[in-house]
């Protein structure tokens, strides 16, 4: 099992130093139970993906990469379990991730590049998504949706492609408390704790679909309104959750409510021992922090809503009886999960920005992937857009484009952080010239540029 001790001040310069790793684990820390030899790998497995809302990886204790992280022992177990991907990135907020997540392609193609609303454009049903594509599963939305505005209407997830959903259609639940649930286009109100109800939904689906099933799981948590949890759910006597008081800040009210989300994520994984233990799964962060609560060392305008690292790297872990124990330090994409999935199940469908993740289920192998690419822009569709912030980085080098003003350009390995902007000394003499020269031409290939 890996042992990672808290954020010491060297914790800066492993982030960077993590970044010059081109291969995956060669050494692996291998989990009590799992052997060493080639992992057994299930040849139509049963999928669950589950995905954190507004979670970085300074949310999540395994990840060490904050000074005084949530409490999540039973995220932390699923690393202690499988791969844990340190360079895995999304878009900078919700519904672009979920998009780009089930289609396997970038927002700019599908559309997506910002949060949905009831008048914005839609997830396009014309989309081919993953429990579409996946052969001969069964399949079931469990959570938030966040893809559908109101001429989709309540049925906008089983018009998209799933059999069964159960949850909320929207960006964030007005009341943890009361809020209103849809399950399979019929609307009430709920006045279940959130997380706990997609906690219910989840074990519920896994239950009743026939394999192979791919269950996807979307939890509200720690997305705000930052409520404070059932004392339940609390998993560490010295937690946030735990200790909350009257006049608790918002940072640590979304802490607790990361807590009980773990907690709640641990009842799903007892349920699913029972139902199949053999599961892949996958634990994602939709995005960076919320800039609420976002500490130092990280500065809340690089969070939530940016294409700084704070906003669009977070954590990603897979476990199951095909995958090694270890950390893999390569550049993937949330979008990687399309052809993951794919590769797993001997599907047919392909998309263009997808690259599946099978090889990295044990160590060893060097990174598919030369860059990574994220994006926000508004307004959703084909464009013109208002805003258009893009970023395509190498393990070292990170390009930022923007509508106004002047490129970015940073050096991650020496300034993990961000805070020191190259550009503008940028000379044709310069380290990093070849490089962001390359970015610039990739980006203009992409038609993006």
């Amino acid at each position: 099992m890996n042992q990672r001790a808290p954020m010491r001040s060297s914790s800066l310069l492993f982030l960077a130093t993590s970044m010059l790793l081109t291969l995956c684990g060669s050494a692996p820390a291998l989990a009590q139970g799992f052997s060493s030899q080639t992992p057994r790998r299930k040849v139509v497995p049963n999928i669950i993906l589950i995905l954190g809302d507004d979670l970085g990886n300074d949310m999540i204790s395994g990840y060490a990469e904050a000074p005084n992280p949530p409490c999540t022992p039973n995220i932390d177990q699923l690393a202690a379990q499988g791969v844990l991907f340190r360079n895995a990135f999304t878009n900078p907020t919700c519904s672009p991730t979920r998009a780009q997540v089930l289609t396997g392609r970038h927002g700019f193609r599908t559309g997506i590049g910002f949060p949905t609303s009831n008048s914005s454009t839609a997830l396009d049903l014309s989309e081919v998504i993953l429990p579409e594509a996946l052969p001969g599963y069964d399949s079931s939305a469990i959570g938030k949706w966040h893809l559908t505005n109101n001429s989709l209407g309540p049925t906008g997830p089983n018009q998209s492609g799933f059999g069964h959903f159960a949850g909320s259609l929207r960006g964030a639940v007005p009341d943890y408390y009361s809020w209103q649930k849809v399950i399979n286009g019929q609307m009430s109100v709920s006045t279940t704790y959130a997380t706990t109800d997609t906690a219910d939904e989840a074990i519920s689906a896994m239950q009743n679909m026939q394999p192979p099933w791919f269950l996807y799981v979307n939890f509200n948590a720690p997305h705000t309104p930052a409520h404070v949890p059932p004392m339940s759910l609390c998993p560490c006597p010295t937690g946030f959750c735990t200790n909350l008081s009257p006049n608790s800040s918002v940072t640590d009210r979304i802490k607790a409510a990361t807590e009980a989300m773990d907690t709640e994520l641990g009842r799903i994984m007892d349920a699913l021992d029972i139902v199949d233990p053999d599961a892949l799964v996958v634990f994602l962060g939709d995005n960076g922090t919320a800039q609420q609560a976002t500490e130092s060392p990280y500065s809340p305008g690089h969070a939530k809503g940016s294409v700084y690292e704070q906003g669009i790297n977070v954590p990603l872990i897979m476990k199951g009886p095909m995958v090694r124990n270890y950390e893999c330090d390569a550049l993937v994409s949330s979008s990687d999960l399309f052809a993951t999935f794919m590769d797993l199940a001997g599907g047919s469908a392909t998309a263009e920005d997808s690259i599946s993740l099978v090889p990295y289920f044990a160590p060893g192998t060097p990174s598919l992937r030369s860059t990574v690419y994220a994006e926000i822009f508004t307004p959703n569709g084909p464009g013109p857009y208002t805003r258009h912030d893009r970023c395509l980085r190498t393990a070292q080098y990170k390009l930022i484009r923007k509508l106004t003003g002047q490129d970015e350009f940073y050096d991650l390995l020496s300034d993990p952080l961000e805070t020191q902007d190259l550009f503008p000394g940028l000379t044709s003499s310069s380290a990093g010239w070849s490089e962001y020269q390359a970015l610039v031409a990739q980006l203009i290939a992409m038609g993006v540029g």
